[in-house]
């Protein structure tokens, strides 16, 4: 044979037989399907190795399917964003999930979230999900305390033990205060720590931290929960939280009894192993709606196979009890769960994102390159939610929320540094008329939201309020105004004898009254003017002549809020949610975004499409469903705030 020659190999007739039959088989059955797309999960860097485990022994079951751990995101915030832009379909959540983000995923989706528990947290390993101790100082004599008395002590109430005599101690510690030592409650970000939001959710059942909270910072030096304890030794009257891990010579930890009466569970290895400590955390999986791999996903973490792989993992993750697993496989199952409807907001249209680009030297942006908004802290976890779904339209942006009241907004937006200003009422006359020598034109007011009757809001529509056994059941507008606010010809007065409360008139509650629902008029001379709600309505429970005008969510049970008409002719109304959206309710208020309106020059486009976000249907959801719960606008409105933007 020829060296040039090529040389055949020998082909078996079986083999040919057999590759001609599968030939065949192939021509019957259509060219093989392509390898389906993976399932990415992304989200906690604490969580990828667990992930990626199960991802493996998954595909040894599912061969067709495929899971991947995504290692350049992270924090479970990053993931989140990315499943709401829809480069993700699963989040690992090392927490639960900030009320932000439920907001966003609501209004993005349209359904309610499942966060589904798939592991147990650690005992004690640092800088992971681990268990929350509660610690003293090592001199405090007391030794336990009810999950109710501790959420007594971190929140801000009427109620809250503001000594350690209000929990049963005695002598010189029964006079002693309590200073409660925690973490910051919020970031720049407008979200609270992961810590903190799972106290304020799973123990203080939504309430914020209380105001004269010690407030500790860590840094990459010393983390802040390692700064708790710290402190907490040095101060004889100190509580705070932070993980057992921590702990350190000087304080002591004490047992949690889950229900007053019931007996106090020590932290432990075992006890939070159990299930049985009040205080152990969970990991959690969250997918889009009807997204069947990342259930199957899930399901197989929940069973058998995957739970053992649990503790092999580095960061001593701990196996779920049967019941939580069944409780969580229950959950999976269950249908999507609608949200409440939410007014008007599905009438409204679609917010279709245009390219933008933010200028390198904005001057709202922080030198971290975060787009800086300052204005009216009740907004925070609205904006916040509105913010998430910016971001996962627009890639690489981020915020900044430096949200410490109404007041801080004009200055700031008059100097560049705010990219909008979130404000629960109009400018001041003295801050309009400061903006408008520097600009050379008043800022441009968008409403962007009715205010809430949710009663932790601090921004409500206003009421007329008498005792509930009063006869008095509506007023006109016009005949309110003869009572509170008589002009000379007025008459006498159409209700005597009458207290009158309401209040301040110089605050921005009684200058929305003189200016708005009053026209300019004055308060009666015998008029009440008091500092805050809460005042009014302590005042009318005790004045059986009292009238009073205070915020509507408010209301207690022994008063009740009059009807209000605009005109003689007119249907009255008692300020449902209906009526307030619709613009039946007279002393309806709302919430604001003002944005820089140079002469001459257009809106700033990146405010423009944050606007455009905001009077959107999903941004609408967002703010309706983001706690406290400010009520969306009419279509009309939303025309109204649009055609003003353009």
């Amino acid at each position: 044979m020829s060296s040039g020659a090529p040389r055949r190999a020998a082909v078996h007739p079986a083999a040919a037989l057999a590759a001609f039959l599968a030939f065949f088989v192939l021509l019957a059955r259509g060219a093989p399907a392509a390898a389906a797309a993976p399932l990415v999960c992304a989200g906690a860097d604490t969580m990828q190795a667990l992930i990626a485990r199960w991802g493996r022994a998954f595909e040894r079951s599912r061969p067709d399917q495929r899971i991947r751990a995504a290692t350049d995101v992270s924090l479970s915030a990053d993931g989140f964003t990315a499943l709401i832009a829809g480069r993700v379909g699963c989040v690992s959540f090392a927490r639960e999930m900030f009320p932000a983000e439920i907001a966003a995923y609501e209004a993005h989706f349209g359904v309610r979230p499942r966060l589904i528990p798939v592991a147990g947290g650690s005992f004690a390993t640092l800088h992971a999900t681990h268990a929350i101790a509660i610690y003293v100082n090592a001199a405090n004599p007391l030794t336990q305390i009810s999950l109710a008395q501790l959420a007594a002590v971190f929140e801000g109430g009427a109620d809250t033990p503001r000594d350690w005599g209000a929990l049963g101690l005695r002598g010189d510690w029964a006079r002693a205060p309590i200073h409660v030592i925690g973490m910051r409650p919020l970031r720049a970000s407008g979200n609270p720590p992961g810590i903190v939001n799972f106290l304020e959710t799973k123990l203080m059942n939504g309430a914020a931290f209380r105001a004269d909270l010690r407030a500790v910072d860590g840094d990459r030096h010393e983390p802040a929960l390692a700064a708790i304890v710290e402190r907490v030794a040095a101060d004889p009257d100190a509580i705070g939280y932070s993980g057992f891990g921590f702990a350190a010579p000087g304080v002591k930890e004490l047992a949690l009894a889950p229900t007053a009466g019931a007996a106090a569970i020590a932290g432990s290895a075992a006890t939070v192993a159990a299930g049985r400590y009040p205080l152990a955390r969970r990991i959690y999986l969250l997918f889009a709606p009807h997204t069947q791999t990342a259930a199957a996903f899930v399901r197989f973490a929940l069973g058998a196979r995957g739970q053992a792989l649990v503790p092999r993992d580095r960061e001593h993750f701990m196996a779920l009890g049967a019941g939580e697993r069944a409780r969580a496989l229950a959950a999976l199952d269950a249908p999507p769960s609608v949200p409440a409807a939410l007014g008007p907001t599905r009438a409204l249209p679609h917010w279709r994102p245009t390219r933008i680009a933010v200028a390198p030297t904005a001057p709202y942006l922080t030198a971290q390159h975060a787009i800086s908004i300052v204005g009216y802290n009740d907004m925070r976890t609205a904006l916040a939610a509105v913010d998430i779904l910016f971001m996962a339209a627009h890639p690489g942006t981020r915020f900044d929320l430096r949200l410490e009241g109404t007041r801080t907004a004009p200055r700031a937006l008059m100097d560049g540094r705010s990219l909008v200003a979130p404000m629960g009422a109009d400018f001041e006359d003295a801050a309009l008329a400061a903006y408008r020598r520097r600009i050379g034109a008043a800022p441009l007011g968008i409403r962007v939201a009715h205010d809430a009757l949710d009663p932790a809001a601090r921004s409500s529509p206003l009421a007329v309020f008498v005792r509930r056994d009063d006869p008095l059941d509506a007023l006109t507008m016009r005949r309110l105004a003869r009572l509170f606010a008589p002009l000379p010809g007025d008459g006498s007065r159409p209700r005597a004898p009458a207290h009158l409360y309401g209040p301040a008139p110089a605050s921005a509650l009684g200058r929305y009254l003189l200016r708005g629902a009053f026209a300019g008029r004055a308060f009666a001379a015998d008029y009440h003017g008091l500092a805050e709600s809460r005042a009014v309505i302590e005042a009318l429970r005790h004045d059986p002549d009292g009238i009073g005008i205070a915020d509507l969510n408010q209301r207690t049970p022994d008063l009740k809020a009059l009807a209000l008409a605009r005109c003689a002719g007119c249907a009255p109304s008692r300020g449902t949610a209906r009526d307030l959206i619709a613009g039946r309710y007279p002393l309806d208020r709302h919430l604001l975004l003002f944005v820089r309106r140079l002469p001459g020059h257009p809106v700033d486009p990146v405010a423009r499409e944050y606007l455009r976000l905001v009077l959107s249907r999903e941004g609408q959801a967002a703010i309706a469903a983001a706690p406290p719960h400010y009520l969306p606008l009419s279509p009309r409105e939303v025309r109204a705030g649009r055609a003003a933007l353009r």
